[in-house]
């Protein structure tokens, strides 16, 4: 019984030779006048291992002995298709993109049965990209690992196979790993078998939501097709006053907007900072001869600055980059610095249910204020009959929560408003749980209504909803997103699959209503530029910002 890393190399592969990177030594494996396959080898020279540099010194080296590690590459052909089994470091010999996406998972999907997984490996698209490996002590079926069809994308499982001739036991994701008693001799038939496995879509039966989402591989030649067609698109909003059909920037991570003023695109010197990160504002940051490419879009930052201009966060602009696109039949979602292969029925799917998410009626002033506090400060002053200032008033509940905001509006209508600046599917899949969190607990937790009438004015009290579970069908949540862009609302796709995912357990909880609302940000202050003067040394007192309109 041994344990094999296989990997199936793109058909592109004419030749072994084909798939090497760098020049090990090649051996041509034979039996009589078979060829079996062709084996490169690397080996690295002995050394130290490092934790003797401790004792250096103390203790000659050479009595500490040495280390030496090998790499291996086996390349076999097997049904017109070549495959490469990766012995120690030997993976590393692979040219970058020359394996197939997938080959293990699929192999592993079709060969197990739906209740026999034991691991899975997922990147769970929520408050933040997390991600996990879930494993159980017995095989199990995928409702016991927690996998959210709508929000987790697949990226490796191990489990038992249904037919044992194929291996003892399987880990797949873009290699399979196998244990198999397999020989040299009888190793392309099972290659062939599991060329088999890769190409069948039975799998769909028991796992078809593995395709809802699928991530793609960074050395693979469709991810620089897609980057190049990135690249197109950011070209013509350069001459198209900084607009990309489908393309938008947003912040990718949560930040702390109590301390976050405005934004900056490091480029042209003096930089001017904006009220939001966006198309235009990065187009302005470049110089005439700056040429749009992948390697700039990594090399450029924007930083998030305090009302001092010091820097609170920064990012690689790649990585604030949404964009969504049709490419060979296919839907593609670019989020966060990685592409996405999304499957048409389930983007059209979620899609549909953000078109029919029902449009708050009430009205917002609009946005022209240094942060949300002060924004949420000043909407509630303009009616504070009706409207009461919840923000930061946080609510200690205990356990995984801690500390809470029950919202950061609230009417005296039963309308529970949370607002936030429009930014990337994790910042807004952050207000969308923080929706679900207050709406769970006011219905669910005793002492909850006791501690938000604790912070509510005695106007806006709440009165007791009887037994637990509540009664909740009388109160309105409403998810209000800050945006710069004059038209209708629109948020990144991965931020729709997360509040689909909270809308529907808020409607389970019988809400009357959950609703979206658009904060549209003044017009003149989102056009103007605050150009930072240079900070004064040696002398007490602060610098003031000069303001200037592009």
């Amino acid at each position: 019984m041994a344990d094999f890393t296989v990997y199936l190399l793109r058909d592109v592969v004419k030749t072994a030779d084909d798939a090497i990177d760098g020049l090990p030594a090649r051996h041509d494996i034979v039996d009589g006048s078979e060829m079996l396959g062709t084996l490169f080898v690397q080996p690295r020279p002995p050394k130290n291992p490092k934790w003797t540099r401790l004792f250096h010194g103390y203790v000659s080296l050479s009595d500490l002995g040495m280390v030496q590690s090998t790499g291996a590459l086996y390349v076999v052909q097997a049904a017109s298709r070549f495959f490469a089994l990766a012995f120690g470091l030997g993976r590393h010999m692979l040219k970058p993109g020359i394996a197939e996406d997938r080959f293990g998972l699929l192999v592993v999907l079709n060969a197990a049965r739906a209740t026999e997984l034991r691991s899975v490996d997922k990147r769970s698209f929520d408050t933040v990209d997390q991600n996990s490996r879930v494993q159980t002590s017995q095989n199990s079926a995928p409702a016991e690992f927690g996998i959210d069809i709508e929000k987790d994308l697949i990226r490796g499982i191990t489990a038992s196979p249904a037919d044992v001739s194929l291996g003892r036991r399987f880990t797949g994701a873009d290699a399979l790993t196998v244990a198999t008693d397999s020989t040299l001799k009888t190793l392309p038939g099972l290659l062939t078998k599991y060329l088999g496995l890769f190409e069948s879509i039975d799998y769909k039966k028991n796992f078809d939501w593995v395709d809802n989402i699928k991530q793609i591989s960074a050395k693979s030649p469709l991810h620089a097709e897609l980057d190049t067609l990135l690249v197109d698109k950011l070209k013509i909003a350069q001459t198209k006053g900084g607009q990309a059909p489908g393309c938008w920037l947003a912040i990718p991570d949560i930040i702390d907007w109590h301390r976050v003023c405005r934004f900056q695109f490091v480029g042209r010197h003096p930089a001017p900072t904006h009220s939001d990160i966006h198309l235009p504002g990065l187009m302005g940051s470049l110089k005439d001869d700056d040429e749009i490419s992948i390697e700039l879009l990594k090399r450029r930052v924007v930083r998030a600055v305090d009302d001092n201009d010091d820097i609170v966060d920064k990012w690689q602009v790649y990585r604030c980059i949404h964009c969504e696109v049709d490419l060979h039949g296919g839907s593609f979602v670019f989020s966060g610095g990685h592409w996405f292969d999304v499957k048409k029925d389930f983007v059209k799917e979620v899609n549909d249910y953000f078109d029919g998410i029902p449009h708050y009626a009430g009205t917002f002033i609009e946005y022209k204020h240094d942060d949300e506090g002060a924004y949420n400060e000043a909407y509630c002053a303009t009616d504070p009959a009706r409207l009461a200032l919840m923000d930061r008033k946080n609510i200690s509940v205990g356990g995984i929560h801690d500390k809470v905001e029950f919202s950061d509006v609230y009417t005296i209508d039963r309308d529970i408003i949370h607002v936030k600046k429009y930014g990337g599917s994790s910042l807004l899949g952050h207000l969308f749980n923080q929706g679900l969190v207050s709406g769970s607990l006011l219905r669910d937790d005793k002492d909850f209504v006791a501690k938000v009438n604790a912070v509510l004015p005695h106007t806006h009290q709440l009165t007791d909803l009887g037994a637990i579970p509540r009664d909740v069908a009388g109160y309105r949540i409403v998810f209000a997103i800050i945006s710069e862009s004059k038209d209708p609302l629109t948020i990144p796709f991965f931020a729709r699959v997360a509040l689909r995912h909270a809308r529907r357990q808020l409607v389970n909880l019988n809400y009357g209503s959950v609703e979206l609302a658009k904060i549209q940000v003044d017009d003149a202050f989102s056009k103007t530029q605050h150009y930072a003067a240079k900070k004064k040394t040696g002398k007490k007192g602060s610098t003031k910002a000069k303001k200037a309109k592009p």
